[in-house]
């Protein structure tokens, strides 16, 4: 019987739940998010960006398919996507922001002055900025040698970044991917 009660609830609870974000979410708003999912640009980050209560963030950051597709975007380096996740990245939490930080890692490999920007700015915290960095896919984690590889690609390209204001971002991430390479090496051992 208590089982059936503790569904019972879980279920009221849950239907709560949906008509609250049913309730919160505008049609312009979903046609919005939409259009930024197929074609996330400058146009229609600005488009989405109009709604200032977060009611479109609701719609991707709440849809595991939907945030799965602004990921995807941010991975292969689309800095509108990027510039969307990291705005609204603290809202996130366990499986899905260790998601949005791989894929923030995934952009890194195309724009790396990008990301450090974005932590300058306040964007991402430092410790989201070297989680970024040093998160692999799980594709990865039993490839220690790839593993080793992607970290030392990725403090080349951090290297390479030569803008002044960045010099604080620029030795957290290589202190970062350093730790994370020591940390690899000494599982080899």
């Amino acid at each position: 019987m208590k089982k059936k009660i503790s569904w019972l609830v879980a279920l009221l609870i849950l239907a709560g739940m949906e008509q609250t974000y049913a309730s919160s979410v505008t049609p312009d708003c979903q046609e919005r998010a939409n259009a930024f999912l197929a074609h996330p640009n400058q146009k229609n980050l600005a488009l989405l960006r109009q709604d200032a209560s977060s009611q479109c963030w609701v719609i991707i950051g709440n849809s595991n398919a939907n945030l799965k597709a602004l990921l995807a975007s941010v991975s292969s380096g689309n800095y509108s996507a990027a510039s969307y996740l990291v705005a609204n990245v603290k809202s996130l939490g366990g499986g899905n922001l260790e998601d949005a930080l791989v894929a923030l890692g995934g952009f890194s490999d195309t724009h790396m002055t990008d990301l450090l920007t974005f932590a300058n700015h306040g964007l991402i915290s430092e410790h989201e900025l070297a989680d970024a960095l040093t998160m692999r896919p799980l594709s990865m984690s039993d490839n220690q040698a790839a593993q080793m590889s992607a970290m030392q690609t990725r403090r080349s390209r951090v290297n390479k970044v030569t803008r002044p204001e960045l010099s604080h971002e620029k030795s957290v991430a290589l202190k970062a991917i350093d730790d994370f390479i020591n940390e690899i090496k000494s599982s080899q051992s």
